[in-house]
């Protein structure tokens, strides 16, 4: 086999182990949701239960052959231990990503998308220096492999970045509305186990994020962990600082005996207020950002069309 061949299929081989790793990652299930759902439950039909019990299994099995036959060859190539391990799996947390092998998976995408793109950049400078009829500059080739392997070195942690600032924005918008759905439960009778269960359940739908945090911690509580330790989890692996003060409000609360729904109340409110501000201070940033897609695409525009037929008079007139 020729080296374009080569280069071609070490390409192709990157490209399918990449969509198997969007595949992998994209359907995480939220834990412990079922168990603490207490709702009537609707019953699908039984041709429908065994197609969804078949994709799951073979979601399972390639799950299974990506992680120990490929991706853990090529994770130990990163050699990520001690320290920087744990913090590589808080932020996998922080974005969502809790199955086994996430750690794995995630280098083995690094390494796989690092060997890939070069691949198939170089594939592509030899197919377009073929189909020109000039040889490849081995120069810019070595150049263009080289770019390559930094952007799929860093793409990853671009995007796992980018999904724990936007899951962390979801935990953040749905807090206020959750806590005030809190202190009705409260003022309504139910202790503070039954009411963050109460709670959990009834924002799945609209703050699916906060309520898995949720459900993770009221599973924590149920295993006979403190409840002090579980709210301080619930801050840490959500990543929101509004997260963190109210485990430390309710904290405190519980320990001096205050009014819980008295400090909640004032809480919700205190975060509702910090979320119009921002929201301010957006639409105040708005005039600035505005400037310059104003300038570069829609005064020259402007220009040509009010100008533009003077300017073809003034030639006419020259010319005459």
């Amino acid at each position: 086999m020729t080296p374009q061949i080569l280069i071609i299929v070490g390409a192709l081989a990157g490209v399918l182990i990449l969509l198997g790793l969007v595949y992998m990652l994209s359907g995480s299930e939220k834990p412990g949701s079922a168990r603490l759902s207490h709702g009537p439950r609707q019953v699908a039909p039984a041709g429908m239960r065994e197609t969804v019990k078949i994709s799951k299994q073979k979601r399972r099995e390639l799950h299974k052959v990506m992680t120990e036959r490929i991706l853990r060859p090529l994770s130990a190539v990163m050699k990520v231990r001690g320290v920087a391990r744990s913090k590589l799996v808080e932020r996998l947390v922080v974005a969502g990503i809790r199955k086994r092998g996430a750690v794995e998976v995630f280098l083995g995408a690094k390494v796989a998308m690092a060997l890939a793109f070069p691949a198939a950049t170089a594939a592509f400078m030899l197919w377009h220096a073929k189909t020109g009829g000039n040889e490849a500059n081995p120069r810019n080739m070595i150049l263009f492999c080289a770019c390559a392997t930094v952007a799929g070195l860093m793409l990853p942690n671009i995007w796992l970045t980018r999904k724990a600032k936007a899951r962390i924005e979801k935990i953040r918008f749905a807090l206020p509305d959750a806590l005030d759905l809190l202190v009705v439960c409260i003022e309504s009778g139910l202790a503070l186990d039954a009411a963050l269960v109460r709670l959990a359940r009834e924002i799945q739908s609209s703050g699916p994020e906060l309520s898995e945090e949720l459900t993770l911690m009221n599973l924590e509580v149920s295993a006979g962990k403190p409840r002090e330790e579980c709210l301080r989890n619930l801050g840490l692996r959500s990543g929101v600082e509004e997260a963190k003060a109210l485990a430390a409000r309710i904290i405190q609360a519980t320990k001096f005996g205050t009014n819980l729904a008295h400090s909640l109340r004032i809480h919700a409110e205190s975060l509702r207020q910090k979320r119009r501000q921002e929201a301010e201070e957006r639409a105040a940033k708005t005039t600035v950002k505005l400037l310059f897609p104003l300038v570069f695409f829609i005064f020259p525009a402007i220009f040509v069309v009010i100008l533009g037929p003077a300017i073809v008079n003034i030639g006419k007139v020259g010319l005459g």
